[in-house]
């Protein structure tokens, strides 16, 4: 669990304060203030969810990367928590459930405040699609879509899944680098 805190960034400054990015682990419960338009989600171009955020005119520009899709706030509700998906989860329901591609721009004028506990495997976990995600895609795609979508989850220990990706926050000077 850890406790974080943003400042609020000036009017003037068109930058995030906590960049795109999706949890490692399985879930991540998400305690949030109640400071509106902080939180975003990311969703891809194409699905129901984002063409509903669309034509109700509450999707934000498109902006990341080669990926379509839209933003949309994810407002906090009163006495509810979030709960985003991470990496692993995806990888054991080999993309059944989908990690959660999120970060925060937080321009209002109060200190925001969110408590998020991570739900993570432990550092020698081996993660790969369990039996049972499997069976359920047998269930609706042909085998040779099943085999492909399980060729995009490979297997992989955590902790050192864990490192690549802290690891590759930065540049051998120590400098942050660009993810996308």
């Amino acid at each position: 669990m850890r406790i974080i805190g943003y400042p609020p960034l000036p009017s003037d400054h068109d930058g995030f304060s906590c960049g795109a990015h999706k949890d490692y682990g399985c879930l991540t419960f998400l305690y949030a203030d109640h400071t509106p338009s902080a939180l975003q989600v990311f969703l891809n171009e194409g699905t129901e969810v984002a063409q509903n955020a669309i034509d109700a005119s509450i999707a934000l520009p498109i902006e990341q990367g080669d990926t379509e899709g839209v933003w949309i706030n994810a407002d906090p509700l009163p006495g509810a928590i979030v709960c985003n998906i991470g990496e692993m989860w995806e990888t054991w329901t080999a993309g059944l459930y989908k990690s959660t591609l999120h970060r925060v721009i937080h321009r209002s004028s109060n200190y925001r405040v969110s408590v998020p506990f991570f739900f993570e495997p432990n550092f020698d976990a081996l993660v790969e699609p369990t039996d049972a995600a499997l069976h359920i895609l047998r269930a609706s795609k042909n085998a040779k879509e099943v085999e492909l979508l399980k060729a995009q989850y490979p297997s992989v220990v955590y902790g050192e899944f864990l490192k690549s990706k802290v690891g590759g926050n930065f540049t051998s000077d120590s400098q942050p680098k660009e993810r996308y």
